[in-house]
């Protein structure tokens, strides 16, 4: 954007690189003892971390998902750096004879410089100060872990999953770093007698079931009976995925990411879906959570296996059929738009 507008001499794949460098730069833990900066350690069965990094069964925990909003902070920096040192003329020009990989490769020697530099000074301030940029950004939603187990911080979890999704961030993965340990914790308070909803995986039983959005309805509703070829084509595709609450192709085809027409259902229906089963579970009249069912489980069996009981399977399915309902007038209508529009488009080539 700034090479065509600004008409400066900004090589996209330089400013990636730099990037990449910057990022991986904030990803060590790091802390301040004895005058010097180490590397933190730790060899704690749910805390493995060594020369620094943090990483768990799937890899470096902090080039994860968690690491998206560092990621974005870590990018817009790179960017402004290297776009103030090449409007000041901070680069290594070379002769118009030399190819321009190789030109390009020493005009981004100086900006990288600074960008190392800025990102590893604001690094060490915070090292220095007892935390760093992953834990600062986190702070923001550092709250959900007293909120967890009252009914509103339970929709407000909810809320902040798919507010985050729509922006394309997976708000599942963020949220359940904070909450994951407290659901762990109520099971097994709830096997030893107590009565939590938040506990094991209430969510992929009774809340998102189909994917975040509670989409599994829907994407029935698209490959069976939407008009649209669009639509139908995107719900052939997700429907096998959605009996697994996996839903990406629904997510970013049809599309919901930054669709403000898709953006209300998004939200409300898992919200609504939680609010059946939370109130279902606090009246007793289904058993509480007391096993963890793998999040792919299908509707139905999954509430089996949460609550070991037949009524946690019809649960299960009375959530899901909540959720399309919130859906259904939205999705109607999108698809009575999309086949307008493709309707003109094949009148205009005829």
């Amino acid at each position: 954007i700034y090479h065509d507008e600004e008409h400066i001499n900004v090589v996209p794949m330089n400013a990636v690189m730099m990037f990449l460098m910057a990022f991986f730069i904030t990803v060590p833990q790091l802390v301040w003892r004895n005058g010097s900066v180490q590397f933190v350690q730790s060899l704690k069965a749910n805390n493995i971390i060594g020369g620094g990094y943090a990483v768990s069964a799937s890899g470096i925990t902090r080039i994860a998902a968690i690491g998206i909003f560092t990621g974005l902070i870590v990018s817009w920096i790179t960017v402004q750096i290297y776009r103030f040192t090449i409007k000041h003329n901070w680069q290594i020009k070379m002769p118009a004879s030399v190819p321009s990989g190789v030109a390009n490769s020493f005009s981004a020697l100086i900006p990288g410089f600074c960008v190392a530099f800025v990102i590893t000074l604001f690094n060490f301030i915070l090292v220095m100060l007892g935390t760093d940029i992953f834990r600062v950004l986190y702070i923001p939603f550092s709250f959900v872990s007293n909120i967890a187990n009252t009914w509103w911080g339970f929709l407000i979890i909810i809320f902040l999953i798919h507010f985050l999704w729509w922006f394309g961030i997976h708000g599942a993965t963020i949220m359940s770093s904070f909450y994951t340990p407290i659901v762990l914790a109520n099971m097994a308070a709830n096997v030893k007698g107590s009565t939590y909803f938040f506990a094991g995986d209430p969510m992929n039983a009774f809340v998102i079931i189909g994917g975040s959005g509670a989409t599994l309805g829907m994407a029935i509703w698209l490959a069976f009976r939407s008009r649209s070829a669009q639509l139908k084509e995107i719900g052939r595709v997700e429907i096998v995925p959605a009996i697994f609450n996996i839903n990406e192709p629904i997510l970013f085809g049809l599309p919901i990411v930054y669709n403000v027409n898709l953006l209300i259902p998004f939200i409300f229906a898992p919200i609504a879906s939680g609010i059946v089963g939370y109130t279902a579970i606090g009246l007793h009249l289904v058993p509480k959570i007391i096993l963890q069912q793998p999040w792919p489980t299908p509707v139905g069996l999954s509430g089996f296996i949460a609550t070991a009981s037949w009524q946690g399977a019809v649960l299960s399915v009375v959530c899901a059929l909540v959720g399309f309902v919130v859906w259904y007038p939205f999705i109607k209508h999108y698809d009575n738009v999309l086949l307008r529009n493709e309707r003109k488009a094949s009148a205009a080539e005829k």
